[in-house]
């Protein structure tokens, strides 16, 4: 008998008997890394590239993504076809349920790949694999974790130990910003991720651009349960999920752009990751992608407002205690504000 794929619905599996009779088993990569590593922009990447592949990305920050105009056949709901055979999903359904659902669709892909958020651990997110419902069509090939060239060797305490676990699972790192730092910063990252990962293969990158053939047919699911259970057994290994604190900056009212590059100046390292959709006083046509790592900003011009009513809203992520959500509003100070912390 043909098994077919369940859905996970409250905690469960429920056979849907209506399910394609044949589906071939569709390998899974995880990509993770630190807030700002640059995950996003290996996305792109992957979604923009020529690779003859029908790639469906599995996405937390849906609106992050961002896939050239040029490119989108369809858009249905939460999820994007694009011309080139790859589709972009929101995982809004959570982890398994979406996963489940790709391996239904017809055409099946040819790979699923899963964003984790800056702050996953990814032995957690690859544990979801390990269903016995959902493993037999959906095996995890391997975990590709993309670092900071630069910023990753200064990170301390309960940052450092999450930024250790996501290189301690990769069986590829991918190095990335590396035109962010000399030849003796390279090495020095080099010698960081050789320590914490000597089984990874590291590949060097700039924007996340890296030859697409090294991130399939990894097969590094084995190494993978090794280093999962390595890890339960070392208790150093071990750590709770760090302490982070958010705040969302949100208004109608157009932002000058001194006001945004001042802010960013004087920024406390504290705070770690910003991002946001900006509507920006010298651009009012046209909202403003903001992404910010450290003290390193880049805002970007997208595509005109059209029929969406402007606004700005800005995230900024930070060390339990380092997001200073009075003082970010005073720098971002506006009539008709709204917040949550």
């Amino acid at each position: 008998m043909t098994p077919s794929l369940a859905v996970r619905y409250e905690g469960r599996f429920d056979v849907d008997a209506t399910a394609p009779p044949q589906l071939e088993p569709v390998p899974v990569t995880i990509i993770t890394g630190f807030l700002g590593a640059g995950k996003t922009s290996l996305l792109n990447h992957i979604l923009s590239g020529k690779h003859g592949r029908r790639i469906a990305v599995l996405v937390n920050d849906f609106g992050a993504v961002n896939i050239d105009e040029a490119l989108i056949e369809n858009r249905e709901g939460e999820v994007i076809s694009l011309a080139n055979g790859c589709i972009c999903c929101s995982l809004s359904a959570g982890l398994q349920v979406s996963a489940a659902r790709l391996v239904r669709r017809r055409p099946q892909p040819d790979h699923i790949i899963i964003e984790t958020s800056g702050v996953s651990d990814p032995f957690e997110v690859a544990n979801a694999f390990n269903d016995p419902d959902l493993k037999p069509f959906a095996p995890l090939e391997g975990v590709v974790t993309v670092v900071d060239a630069e910023l990753a060797p200064t990170l301390e305490g309960d940052m450092l130990n999450l930024a250790r676990c996501q290189v301690y699972a990769a069986d590829v790192i991918i190095l990335n910003k590396t035109d962010l730092v000399d030849e003796g910063g390279r090495r020095r990252a080099m010698e960081w991720l050789q320590t914490l990962a000597p089984h990874a293969r590291v590949i060097e990158s700039v924007h996340g651009r890296v030859p697409l053939e090294l991130l399939f047919d990894i097969g590094g699911a084995a190494e993978l349960e090794r280093g999962a259970v390595l890890r339960n057994n070392d208790g150093a290994r071990r750590h709770d999920e760090p302490p982070f604190d958010t705040y969302t900056f949100e208004s109608d009212i157009p932002l000058p752009v001194q006001r945004l590059h001042t802010l960013l100046r004087r920024l406390p390292k504290t705070v770690f990751r910003v991002k946001g959709i900006i509507n920006l006083a010298e651009k009012p046509e046209h909202p403003c992608v903001l992404q910010a790592t450290g003290k390193r900003a880049a805002l970007t011009i997208g595509q005109p407002w059209g029929e969406r009513r402007p606004a700005t809203q800005i995230v900024f992520i930070g060390a339990r205690g380092g997001v200073d959500a009075v003082w970010l509003k005073e720098q971002l100070a506006g009539a008709s504000i709204r917040e949550s912390v």
